[in-house]
């Protein structure tokens, strides 16, 4: 600007800026450079020696002009002549002549009239803000004001570019688009334009300058020891050619202590996107800055705006700013901040630089809107000091801080934080603080996803049972569940039990399990286990991320439909990784009570998944592991004790005891027909209710049989009076085919002569039998016949009684052992105790007695009132006398 205004020169200056820009204090610098040419020169040598620059010791500058200065936006000329004819010395003298002259008086004082007042006096015309008093002017009727300075603009401008010696125009305007400034220019002025790369640097310096009276003297190698890595770190991950190495070291040099990034960002995009001052609020802000955070932090990024510290340049950038919407942002961004920091278990360790980030993030998501938010690229800069961050971890640690912050958008390959929630990133952040699921909410859920996810559509009836065991499962796994899921409530259905876990040694850890937590039942059970690798379900931080997703979003449905879209979206991702996570499954093979460790499962692979495992299991188990012939064997043997198909399926539930391996529980009904189709085979029959007898017949194909035979087993009670016996019996016997030839020889339909025991005539009855040879009514009623004792349920005869084709007619009967627990004890103790012996629910005992030490008679009512129907009790006790 000297040089534009030295001797010789002839254009008008123009000084072009935006607000902020220092172009007031250059007009300041020149007019003390006009008014006192002794203080300009001593002051440019000074500069010339500080910068190295010796031209500006030599630089010539113009002397003897009188100074007119006006700060146009102060609106205190109403016309621009004003300016002139109030504050040059002659300025009275040619307002007089303009206005009172001979000759007519012209709207806007004459091209003669000025050349006159500036040949007299030389003058310089320094206008500050003209654009702004310029665009404030309008054209009324009778009143062109605008009219009249657009010409008496022109006028100056004329004159300053012929006649340099007498008269230099001055002027500053903030953009080429003014009307004032395009005459101007059609006179080529020297324009000074204050946003061009040099103007730039210069500003830099300046604002430094402005800022430290130190700046220089700090030395450019301490500043690159200083700023070393993060220099190296900002030209790699920009990807800055190496041609242009040096030109950023050296813009990283005359910045500091702040990243020419930082200014850059502040200049283009924050302080013209808020209309502050430019100079004067960016010094304010970068002393509060540099105040807090210079002393520790090697150079200043965006990164140090903490938003959680007013002194931290925050406060000055707001006050000068003044947008009540970047306040709001902040306090945001706070919020996002706190909701971080709750949902990670240790933040030092798993976001240690969640501040920097969210001081980043916010400053650069209040700049001007094409280049709002920040990748991560230059969050990676802004948070790189003197250590380089880890390629792996950082941007681990940024998608933590982007899943819990509800007010962080991802545009593009841009983070920004906006007022406005972001609806998936809310749920995110909920979804990963476990603290929100404190009642167990995650695991409910996903075990109710886990049973959806196995059993299928809950309105299509099935015939199994899915029960997903808790976290809890080994030590306490009926606790948490709801009551319909419990043992004692299940019903006809075959459990299918979910684990959560796959057990270590797992024949051992699953007997002993059935031993300590189920009483019933224990052959009928299905073990679903999941992939070997799968970590157990209620820790998998996958499968519970998107369990606490689907609880918050159907939560927050009210609140927004895009809560209704998230659900579908977790609960879709829940269920497909549960349906990828269970392939195998396990089932009792041999059991062994005294000693669970010696119990064997068998393990099978599935080759389906989700709803489809459950039918799969079952084919595997009727196909492959369910074995006809010793189904066939225990069925045989069950006729020959005539019991009732309920006793048989109650006994399949329960495993066998060793060393005998189980039999596979296929359900109700199918084991039902598995016993048809031995009745087919002519192995067995079945008496229904005494009404009808099933057998296959002389000469019958076994298909033709089955198929005849099947479906007439009644269901449920009824059960009880369907008994089995064996081919070649009388329907009356229900029991064993009786034996040609053996006995006494008996001819069908004659009985036993009188005193024939149950072996043959003379012999003595069997222990249960009718002692002393006292008589019984014979099947179907009449008179006693001697010998005939009274049999087990199902058979007519007594043990060992003579069949009614003669004969033995039944087996020896089978020896009895007496059991007694050793002392008296709580009822539930003597629940085990019976496991201990081995009874199973189908095992038949004879001879049992209670026995109460003591009791009230409310205590004794209430037993009894509890003894199973169907069964005869007899009941003696000691009371005592006296009175109540």
């Amino acid at each position: 600007m000297l040089r534009a205004a030295a001797p010789g020169q002839s254009h008008p200056i123009a000084l072009m800026g935006e607000r902020g820009l220092g172009k007031s204090h250059l007009l300041g610098a020149l007019y003390h450079a006009l008014k006192d040419g002794t203080a300009a020169s001593a002051w440019l040598s000074h500069w010339a020696h500080v910068l190295g620059d010796a031209s500006l010791a030599s630089l010539p500058l113009r002397s003897g002009l009188e100074v007119v200065t006006a700060s146009l936006h102060q609106q205190r000329f109403p016309f621009l002549w004003d300016v002139l004819f109030d504050q040059h010395p002659d300025g009275k003298t040619y307002r007089g002549a303009w206005e009172h002259g001979g000759g007519p008086k012209t709207q806007v004082p004459s091209m003669d009239l000025l050349l006159k007042m500036f040949e007299q006096r030389p003058t310089a015309l320094i206008l500050d803000e003209f654009q702004t008093w310029f665009d404030g002017l309008v054209d009324a009727p009778n009143k062109p004001h605008k009219t009249w300075a657009f010409n008496f603009i022109q006028i100056l401008s004329e004159i300053s570019a012929q006649r340099p010696d007498i008269f230099l125009l001055v002027i500053s305007i903030r953009n080429g688009d003014s009307d004032a400034f395009k005459q101007v220019q059609r006179i080529n002025p020297v324009l000074l334009n204050f946003s061009g790369a040099y103007a730039k640097r210069d500003r830099r310096r300046l604002l430094l300058h402005r800022l430290f009276e130190n700046r220089l003297q700090v030395a450019d190698t301490d500043i690159n020891a200083l700023t070393a890595t993060h220099i190296a770190e900002y030209l790699r991950l920009a990807e800055i050619p190496s041609s242009h190495h040096a030109a950023a070291r050296q813009d990283f040099i005359e910045a500091w202590p702040f990243a020419p990034h930082l200014l850059q960002l502040l200049d283009d995009q924050i302080l013209v996107a808020t209309s502050a001052q430019y100079n004067r609020d960016l010094v304010k802000i970068l002393a509060g800055l540099f105040k807090s955070r210079g002393s520790v932090i090697p150079v200043l990024t965006a990164a140090d705006f903490q938003i959680d510290n007013e002194e931290s340049g925050i406060g000055p950038l707001l006050d000068s700013v003044n947008n009540p919407q970047h306040r709001a942002l902040r306090d945001k961004a706070r919020r996002n901040l706190e909701a971080v920091t709750e949902a990670v278990d240790n933040p030092a360790k798993d976001v240690p630089h969640l501040d920097d980030v969210i001081a980043s993030l916010w400053l650069r998501s209040i700049a001007a809107e094409k280049t709002v938010g920040a990748t991560r690229t230059q969050l990676q800069i802004d948070c790189t000091r003197d250590v380089v961050l880890d390629a792996n971890a950082f941007p681990a640690e940024l998608d933590t801080i982007l899943d819990n912050s509800f007010n962080l958008h991802e545009v593009g390959d841009r983070l920004v934080f906006r007022e406005e929630e972001n609806a998936e990133a809310k749920l995110k952040a909920a979804a990963r603080n476990p603290k929100l699921f404190a009642g167990g909410e995650d695991e409910a859920h996903l075990a109710k996803e886990l049973r959806y996810v196995i059993y299928g559509d809950p309105g299509v009836p099935l015939p199994f049972r899915v029960i997903a065991l808790p976290k809890t499962w080994l030590a306490d796994p009926w606790t948490a569940l709801a009551d319909e899921d419990k043992p004692g409530m299940w019903d006809n259905r075959i459990p299918i039990l979910v684990l959560p876990e796959t057990p270590d040694r797992l024949s051992e850890r699953l007997a002993q399990w059935l031993k300590d937590h189920l009483q019933q039942r224990r052959n009928a059970v299905r073990f679903l286990l999941p992939r070997a690798d799968a970590p157990p379900l209620f820790t998998d931080p996958t499968l519970l991320f998107h369990a606490r997703a689907v609880v918050k979003a159907t939560e927050w449905q009210g609140q927004g439909p895009e809560y209704g879209k998230l659900r579908t979206k977790y609960q879709k991702l829940l269920r497909d990784a549960l349906k990828d996570r269970y392939d195998r499954f396990a089932i009792l093979a041999a059991w062994d009570n005294q000693t669970p460790a010696k119990s064997r499962f068998t393990e099978e692979k599935l080759k389906v998944r989700g709803s489809e495992i459950p039918k799969a299991m079952d084919e595997v188990i009727a196909t492959d592991l369910f074995e006809p012939e010793a189904f066939a064997d225990y069925a045989i043997e069950a006729a020959k004790g005539a019991a009732s198909v309920k006793k048989v399926l109650d006994e399949l539930k329960e495993p066998r005891p060793a060393p005998a391996d189980t039999i596979p529980w296929l359900g109700d009904a199918l084991m039902k027909e598995k016993l048809i189709s031995v009745c087919a085979q002519g192995k067995i029959t079945i008496n229904v209710q005494d009404r009808e007898r099933l057998e296959r017949r002389p000469g019958e194909e076994i298909k033709d049989a089955y198929t005849r035979l099947r479906g007439k087993l009644p269901d449920g009670k009824q059960l009880e009076e369907v008994i089995l016996g064996l081919p070649g019996a009388g329907a009356a016997t229900h029991g064993a085919a009786p034996q040609p030839g053996t006995g006494n020889g008996a001819t069908p339909g004659a009985t036993p002569p009188p005193g024939a025991g149950p072996g043959g005539a003379g012999t003595a009855p069997p222990p249960g039998g009718n002692p002393g040879g006292t008589t019984s009514p014979p099947p179907g009623g009449g008179t006693p016949q001697p010998g005939f004792g009274e049999g087990p349920p199902g058979n007519l005869f007594g043990n060992g009684g003579a069949g009614i084709f003669g004969g033995s007619g039944t087996a020896p009967p089978k020896p009895r052992i007496r059991l007694e627990a050793p002392k008296p004890t709580s009822g539930l103790n003597l629940a085990g105790q019976l496991e201990m012996w081995s009874i199973t629910p189908a095992t038949p005992v004879q001879s049992v007695t209670i026995t109460l030490e003591a009791a009230t008679g409310a205590q004794l009512k209430k037993l009894l009132e509890k003894l199973p129907d169907g069964m005869i009790y007899g009941l003696a006790l000691d009371r005592e006398d006296g009175p109540a």
